[in-house]
């Protein structure tokens, strides 16, 4: 992704996700596009569930061929999930970078999203320019 960050869009997303799921208190010291929001987020099973309903409608976004199964495993044990296609068990990241892409495009494309590379740079470099309150960023 080499455009320039449309922080409109981010700014969003991260209120999006704030509404939904919430962030850890130093969330933002090393937030990214390349945050995934499983793994790096904690979000998972019915948390995700909520976080991407909530998204796919809050911004009218064409849910087109996404499938939460390939990003985030279910909530508590699933006796079958081995029986799934391996890349429906919930390892692939689903980065933040994914949910800028796919508001900007206004649908998901799973093919362009996944083979997206997305920077590991701090999106905030400052505490007054987090979109939310509540949160600080150490100086640099």
């Amino acid at each position: 992704m080499n455009d320039p960050l449309d922080y409109k869009i981010m700014d969003s997303i991260v209120v999006c996700i704030n509404d939904t799921a919430g962030f850890g208190r130093k969330a933002f010291e090393s937030f990214s596009l390349a945050t995934d929001v499983a793994r790096d987020m904690g979000v998972d099973g019915d948390d995700a569930n909520d976080l991407m309903v909530e998204f796919f409608e809050r911004f009218s976004i064409d849910l087109n061929d996404y499938d939460p199964y390939r990003y985030f495993l279910e909530e508590g044990f699933s006796f079958f999930s081995f029986r799934r296609a391996k890349d429906r068990r919930g390892n692939i990241p689903l980065r933040v970078g994914m949910l800028y892409l796919a508001l900007k495009a206004r649908r998901w494309d799973t093919q362009a999203f996944e083979q997206a590379t997305f920077s590991n740079a701090p999106l905030y470099e400052r505490t007054e320019d987090i979109p939310i309150d509540g949160y600080k960023i150490k100086s640099r």
